[in-house]
């Protein structure tokens, strides 16, 4: 009897902490159009570099980071994916980081941009469900740089608001992870939709691009 109590107990705590955690998923963009130092867009669609191109046309922000470009990615291919970014903003004002493959080599990517750039504050463009875990992550890494969420709505994900049913639990458990080695740092997650971290010790560095 006490171990069916404790099973209860353990899916009553899980069941608990994931509507928490669908809580947490962004429905709309809380400030739109509050100017930054930069734009950092996280790779994994279409939609978020065409939200991100509009952010920097808009003159929402100096500079852009595309972070997670494929290696085999040429930045020509980038531009005719962008054909409303017009090419001299391209060329003078987009960065490509080739060097994250997951968000944690996100987060490391826009720390050792934002550094590099004396950034201040960053704009964050990735999906909504993606958000939680990657502001979690970025608070891990960047510097003293507020952080801005500016979540896109797939419509492949999303419907009427709403996850699909293997995309919303294995977010969450890595959402989870990533408060775990957030505690591990010593920091405190965010609170709310702005976030302050603090300077890294040794910064990563970009990896270089190639030549167009």
């Amino acid at each position: 009897m006490r171990s069916v109590r404790f099973v209860l107990l353990i899916l009553s705590f899980l069941l608990g902490a994931y509507g928490w955690f669908l809580g947490r998923i962004p429905t709309s963009v809380a400030d739109p159009t509050r100017e930054t130092d930069g734009i950092v867009v996280l790779t994994g669609g279409a939609l978020r570099l065409d939200e991100a191109a509009v952010l920097l046309t808009q003159g929402r922000a100096k500079r852009l980071l595309i972070s997670g470009v494929s290696t085999d990615t040429l930045p020509e291919d980038i531009r005719s994916r962008l054909p409303g970014l017009p090419p001299d903003l391209f060329q003078c004002c987009v960065d490509l980081g080739y060097q994250a493959r997951n968000t944690i080599g996100n987060a490391d990517e826009a720390a050792a941009w934002a550094t590099a750039k004396d950034m201040h504050t960053l704009r964050v463009v990735t999906a909504a469900y993606h958000m939680p875990r990657a502001l979690i992550e970025l608070r891990r890494t960047l510097p003293q740089v507020d952080l801005v969420p500016h979540p896109v709505f797939p419509e492949r994900v999303f419907d009427s608001g709403t996850l699909p049913p293997v995309t919303a639990p294995l977010e969450f458990g890595k959402y989870i992870l990533a408060l775990v080695r957030l505690r591990l740092s010593g920091l405190e997650p965010p609170g709310d939709g702005s976030v302050v971290s603090r300077l890294p010790t040794a910064p990563p560095t970009l990896a270089p691009e190639p030549a167009p």
